[in-house]
């Protein structure tokens, strides 16, 4: 079981949006329990008309639920999905939430997301899960991008974490550019590797 934290969200102009507590200060609940909640409370910006950006990892799938769950009971209505992932869009269809693309929406109204990383200036990594193109993508093309994150993420600085950070390349001449990208990095103790 979890301590009970604050959950903590992140909008596209930085400022960070304070979520309470559940209700009781005693009350012990799981991670996965926290991250529904936090994920159910960025749900709430969500509108009718809207298209949206649907994120992947675990935090972003119980937000796709509570989408479905909204749309299934009528409290929502003509919304669009574009999935940050295939796995998103499997999810997303099997809860019958419309989905489209940036071709045919170029302007997201909002996008909802984890984060892998987190420091106390709001800079953010993702992408660790391998939908690091997809994701840009969308969440570049949003007016306003929801970031949920829990204390794990929460970092001193961007690579506090030592996990890898995820660089995106096309199979085009992928040889060149890791030979680039390990000369780049030549000196910092960093190792690329092909995932």
């Amino acid at each position: 079981m979890a301590r009970a934290y604050d959950p903590l969200f992140i909008t596209s102009d930085n400022s960070p949006i304070d979520v309470p507590s559940p209700s009781s200060s005693s009350m012990t609940l799981t991670k996965d329990e926290l991250k529904r909640i936090a994920a159910y409370k960025a749900v709430d910006f969500v509108k009718s008309n809207m298209v949206l950006g649907l994120g992947t990892g675990s935090t972003a799938k119980h937000a796709v639920d509570r989408i479905g769950e909204l749309l299934r009971q009528g409290k929502l209505e003509n919304i669009v999905g574009i999935p940050t992932s295939k796995k998103t869009q499997e999810h997303a269809l099997s809860l019958n939430i419309p989905l489209s693309d940036l071709d045919a929406h170029p302007v997201v109204d909002l996008s909802i997301d984890g984060a892998d990383e987190v420091d106390p200036r709001l800079n953010l990594v993702k992408g660790r899960g391998g939908s690091l193109l997809r994701e840009k993508m969308i969440e570049g093309a949003s007016k306003k991008f929801v970031v949920i994150v829990d204390e794990s993420k929460m970092v001193k600085h961007i690579g506090g974490s030592k996990m890898a950070l995820p660089v995106e390349i096309v199979p085009f001449c992928w040889k060149f550019t890791a030979e680039r990208l390990r000369r780049v990095m030549e000196g910092y103790g960093c190792e690329a590797r092909i995932r």
